[in-house]
């Protein structure tokens, strides 16, 4: 059964909106909410019916814990701990922003079982995007919001990704402007210590161990996922209809593939390279001016997926990038998308 979906733009002064949107979490019902990494999927964290509408909309693993937005540190009071001096500095560092937390529970009775899957921990994330800090403070409501996606493909990062995929399956869709940051945010398990990086995102382990010190954390390979803590642990992510290849060859070797492709191909390259590519005929896009530039990549990665989708492209080839700290988010997700798991 379809949902009619509202498109609504939020007004800072029109309390109407707010007390809408307040009602509507209260009877479970979904908004797709703008915020500085990639839009959300939002459902009241606390409402048993709205959060199991995720799972539904999505198509989502019900053992894929979900992410909890809040405005204010004192909205965690007795659900979460907060007493680690380590979790304080992180907090102070890097909220509100591209940062979740996972931390014990210290009372099972608030948050509801499908956001923690069943799990003793709780992934917590204070948000910076303007509009999604008035709609949580407005409504002071908790929000589960995972990325509002069909669960699997490319996380959405403009209002129109999310019509696509969800447009008839939720209640509402705030429309807004692109996402500043492009990816999703660097998730920390916090419950010991050295802490660990289960997901990287723009806040790099260099970023953290500035604040902690050296050795204070680590990334989480994730190789061998048998308990899932945190979002993009398990499942196949970001995955574009057509197959994604990651060419671990030289950039001439590639070129010789490609030159006597069509537009049935795509290229993933950067703007350093045009006068290469004169006269090719493959679909050419262009994820920043210079691999260098790795937040113009991230911003940039999903759309240009999205945008393939739409073009009906059967390969997508890039270049293998380079990781380092600062561009192992990148390469995190293009690994994902290439592997269709």
């Amino acid at each position: 059964m379809s949902i009619k979906t509202e498109i609504i733009e939020i007004n800072i002064d029109d309390n109407q909106i707010f007390e809408k949107l307040k009602d509507y979490y209260k009877k479970g019902k979904l908004v797709a909410i703008p915020t500085e990494t990639v839009y959300g999927l939002s459902a009241d964290a606390t409402n048993d019916k709205g959060t199991k509408n995720i799972y539904k909309a999505k198509g989502r693993p019900s053992d894929n814990p979900l992410i909890v937005h809040f405005a204010k540190l004192e909205q965690l009071d007795n659900i979460v701990s907060l007493d680690n001096e380590n979790v304080k500095k992180l907090i102070s560092a890097f909220w509100p922003g591209p940062m979740t937390v996972i931390l014990p529970i210290i009372n099972k009775g608030i948050i509801s079982k499908n956001v923690t899957a069943g799990l003793d921990t709780l992934a917590v994330r204070m948000p910076k995007n303007k509009v999604a800090r008035l709609i949580l403070e407005k409504t002071n409501v908790l929000l589960a919001a995972p990325s509002a996606n069909t669960s699997g493909k490319p996380s959405p990062t403009k209002f129109e990704h999310v019509y696509n995929d969800l447009n008839g399956k939720i209640d509402v869709i705030i429309k807004s402007e692109i996402s500043e940051l492009g990816l999703e945010s660097t998730v920390i398990d916090c419950t010991k210590y050295p802490f660990a990086i289960v997901r990287p995102g723009s806040i790099t382990k260099d970023d953290i161990e500035k604040v902690l010190g050296e050795g204070s954390i680590y990334y989480n390979n994730q190789e061998d996922v048998t308990k899932i803590i945190s979002p993009g642990m398990k499942y196949r992510h970001y995955s574009p209809d057509a197959d994604l290849i990651i060419y671990t060859g030289s950039e001439d070797s590639l070129l010789d593939i490609l030159k006597n492709k069509g537009s049935e191909i795509g290229f993933i390259t950067y703007e350093n390279m045009k006068n290469k590519l004169e006269n090719f005929s493959v679909n050419i896009k262009y994820l920043a001016d210079s691999e260098e530039n790795i937040e113009e990549c991230n911003k940039n990665l999903y759309n240009i997926l999205r945008e393939y989708d739409n073009e009906n492209v059967e390969k997508i080839y890039i270049l293998d990038i380079l990781e380092t700290d600062k561009s192992k988010a990148l390469v995190n997700r293009l690994r994902k998308a290439s592997s269709k798991k």
